[in-house]
């Protein structure tokens, strides 16, 4: 079966990561950013172009930045050896608690909480890795503790947020509100259901961003400024040593 490209670049950042000989594996964590988002915020896209301006900037001897997105649930199936088709059990929201309990009984998945378990250990893990950009999944709330993470909220005016949900899926407006007012509630209900926490108390986060004032190129900038300030990247690296990208 053929891969969606974000997959197969996020199994290579693993498989580079973990070859390392243990005694070259990180001893620290970080850094690494996760973004937690309103649905119609963009949040992907902000991931991309952060990941675009700190692959610029990188020495030829550090790994690239990775977005985990999607593909996260992906590469957890694969490495606990289970089937894909187990990625419907794992929406980013609560699963059904009749269906779960049904394929549990029947034998047809392991348990949700599991899956979710191994997920997060999965966010952990690339944290301590570094270099990983992770979208969703409660992952500033997986990586409590973790140092060297920079956790953002990506937020905006409702108006905006369906207006673009609308252009993106060629929805009707009253069909994107309708579409975000699910999207969300469904993420609520998720880090609610599995980490017993609000998605929405700004305190949970180190940067909240409402994108009704940022363009996507801002906001990275902004982003990449923050990182810089921690002196998490460096802030000029030698003309040789950048990664550029054709």
């Amino acid at each position: 079966m053929e891969m969606h490209p974000s997959i197969d670049k996020a199994r290579s950042y693993l498989d580079i990561h973990l070859a390392r000989p243990f005694a070259e594996r990180p001893t620290t964590t970080g850094p690494f950013i996760t973004i937690s988002r309103e649905s119609g915020t963009g949040g992907s896209l902000l991931a991309e172009e952060v990941t675009r301006r700190l692959n610029r900037l990188l020495h030829v001897d550090q790994p690239a930045w990775t977005i985990f997105n999607r593909d996260l649930v992906s590469r957890m199936l694969e490495d606990n050896h289970l089937s894909t088709s187990f990625a419907r059990f794992l929406p980013e929201d609560k699963v059904s608690e009749i269906e779960s309990s049904v394929g549990e009984i029947i034998g047809l998945h392991p348990s949700i909480w599991t899956m979710v378990h191994q997920t997060n250990s999965l966010m952990r893990r690339l944290a301590t890795l570094g270099h990983a950009v992770v979208v969703g999944r409660g992952a500033n709330f997986a990586t409590i503790g973790s140092a060297r993470g920079l956790h953002l909220r990506l937020v905006a005016a409702s108006d905006q947020r369906a207006r673009r949900t609308a252009q993106i899926r060629s929805l009707s407006y009253e069909q994107a509100l309708a579409f975000n007012r699910k999207t969300d509630h469904a993420r609520r209900d998720y880090v609610r259901s599995f980490f017993e926490a609000d998605i929405d108390d700004p305190a949970s986060y180190d940067l909240v961003v409402n994108m009704n004032h940022f363009t996507t190129a801002s906001a990275a900038d902004l982003v990449v400024a923050v990182l810089h300030s921690r002196d998490w990247i460096a802030t000029s690296p030698p003309r040789e040593a950048v990664i550029t990208n054709s």
